[in-house]
C-alpha cells in the first residue's frame, strides 16, 4: 500500500515539474519573441534561414501567438496549481490549502515567471531556436481553445467598446512623440503634425487680421477705386462694407475680380461668413472645408467686426510659414543681437513668449503694441521705452493709433530689480 501511495506521488511530482517546465517555457516564449527587433530577425535569418522562416511565420500573427501563449500558459498553471492541492491534501490534509497556495505562488513566480524571463532575455537569440519549434505545435493545438475564446471575445466586446474616439488627445500626442523619438515620423512630420494638434487650443482671435489692419471696399463711397484698393491690398479677400466695417455685407475675392477685364464688383462678391472670436482653429478649418469657404468675418461678443480670418491664416500656424495667396509681407521678426530682437507689434503675445521664452502679459492685450499701450498707460511714442516683467521694449515706428514696430530686450533678473 505504502508502494503505491509512493509510486503515485513520485508520478504527481514529475507531472508537477513536467507543467512547471511548460510554465516556464510560456513565458521564456513571450520574453524571448516579444523582444526580438529586426536586426536580431535579419541576422538570425543570415545565419540559419529555416528557422529565420520560423520565426518569420510566428511573428507574422502576433495576437495569434500572444493568444497561444497566454492560454496554454493559464491552462498549465490551473492543472499545476490542481495537483499541487492533491499532493498536500494527502501530505499533510489539515493545512493542504494554506500551504498548496503560498508554496505554488512561490514556484510559478520563480520557475514559472521570473526565471525563465531573465534567462530568455540574456540568451535571447539561442532561446529564440530552441522555443520556435515546439512554440509552432502549440499554435496548431491551442487552436480550438483560440477560436472558441475569440467567438466569446467578439460577442462580449460591443459592451466594452469605447464610446467616442479610440484615442483621447493626450493619448494621440503621446503617439506621435513616441513615433518621433523611435524615428517612425521624421522632425519635420512630427512637427506638422503637433501643429495640426495645436489649433484645438487655439482660437480665431490668435491669428486673424485685427480690424485696425483692414483694408476693405466700402460700398457707399462713390469716390472709392475699387480696381486700385484690390491691386495694392496685398490681400486675395477684402471685406465689403456699407459705412462702417462693423456692417459687412461679403467679401471681394481680389484674384477673380483683377482678372475680369471689366472688373465687375459682383462677379467676384463672395456671401459673408461669421465665426466668434473664441471658436477653435480645429472647428473653423473643418468648416471651412466642409463649406468650402476661404475667408470668414471675426465678431465679438457684442456683434462688431473684430477682424478678418482666411484659410490661409491657418495654414500659416500649421506650416510655420507666412503663408497667404497674394504673398502677404512678412511680418518683423529677427534677431538684433544677444537678447535683443527686432520685432513687428502685431505679433501676439503668446508667439512671443514662446519663441522667446518670455512672460509678457496684460490684461485685455492679446498682442505686443497692446501690451505696450496697457503698460505705458497711453499710445507710446517713437523712442518711448517700456520696462517691464523682465523686457526693455523700445518703440521704433507708431501710426496714429498704436505701436507698429519695436525692439525687445531680455533683461537679467538682477538688472530687471534695479
Amino acid at each position: 500500500m505504502a508502494a503505491a501511495v509512493t509510486d503515485t506521488l513520485v508520478i504527481q511530482v514529475a507531472v508537477l515539474v513536467g507543467l512547471l517546465a511548460v510554465s516556464g517555457f510560456c513565458s521564456g516564449s513571450e520574453a524571448v519573441f516579444f523582444s526580438l527587433d529586426a536586426l536580431r530577425l535579419r541576422r538570425i535569418a543570415q545565419a540559419h534561414p529555416a528557422l529565420g522562416r520560423s520565426l518569420h511565420a510566428l511573428l507574422a500573427q502576433p495576437t495569434r501567438l500572444l493568444s497561444t501563449i497566454l492560454i496554454l500558459n493559464t491552462l498549465v498553471n490551473v492543472a499545476a496549481s490542481a495537483l499541487f492541492f492533491e499532493i498536500m491534501l494527502d501530505l499533510v490534509p489539515r493545512h493542504a490549502e494554506r500551504i498548496s497556495i503560498a508554496a505554488m505562488t512561490l514556484l510559478l513566480l520563480v520557475f514559472g515567471e521570473f526565471g525563465p524571463k531573465q534567462l530568455a532575455l540574456q540568451f535571447t537569440t539561442r532561446f529564440a531556436a530552441w522555443f520556435t519549434p515546439p512554440m509552432r505545435g502549440a499554435v496548431v493545438l491551442m487552436t480550438p481553445f483560440r477560436w472558441a475564446l475569440e467567438r466569446v471575445t467578439r460577442a462580449l466586446q460591443p459592451f466594452f467598446r469605447p464610446r467616442g474616439g479610440s484615442l483621447s488627445g493626450d493619448e494621440f500626442r503621446t503617439v506621435v512623440d513616441i513615433s518621433g523619438q523611435e524615428g517612425i515620423i521624421d522632425a519635420e512630420e512630427l512637427s506638422l503634425i503637433k501643429a495640426v494638434v495645436g489649433l484645438e487650443s487655439m482660437v480665431v482671435a490668435d491669428v486673424m487680421t485685427p480690424r485696425v489692419d483692414l483694408r476693405g471696399v466700402d460700398l457707399n463711397d462713390a469716390t472709392a477705386d475699387p480696381v486700385k484698393i484690390a491691386r495694392t491690398a496685398r490681400r486675395q479677400f477684402l471685406p465689403l462694407f456699407r459705412d462702417t466695417a462693423d456692417a459687412v455685407e461679403g467679401f471681394l475675392d481680389v484674384r477673380r475680380f483683377l482678372l475680369d477685364p471689366a472688373h465687375v464688383l459682383e462677379m467676384a462678391r463672395i456671401p459673408p461668413y461669421f465665426v466668434p472670436e473664441s471658436m477653435r482653429l480645429n472647428r473653423l478649418l473643418a468648416q471651412f472645408q466642409k463649406d468650402r469657404r476661404r475667408a470668414a468675418v471675426v465678431v465679438d461678443e457684442y456683434g462688431g467686426t473684430s477682424g478678418v480670418v482666411t484659410r490661409g491664416d491657418i495654414l500659416e500656424r500649421i506650416t510655420g510659414e507666412i503663408y497667404h495667396e497674394l504673398s502677404r509681407p512678412r511680418p518683423v521678426f529677427q534677431e538684433a543681437g544677444p537678447n535683443r530682437w527686432l520685432v513687428d507689434a502685431g505679433f501676439s503675445l503668446e508667439d512671443l513668449n514662446r519663441k522667446l521664452g518670455l512672460g509678457l502679459e496684460a490684461e485685455g492685450a492679446e498682442r505686443l503694441a497692446g501690451w505696450l499701450a496697457v503698460h505705458a498707460g497711453h499710445i507710446p511714442e517713437p523712442n518711448e521705452i517700456v520696462e517691464a516683467q523682465g523686457c526693455r521694449v523700445t518703440v521704433l515706428k507708431t501710426d496714429q493709433r498704436r505701436v507698429t514696430l519695436a525692439h525687445i530686450e531680455k533683461l537679467d533678473p538682477g538688472e530687471d530689480d534695479a
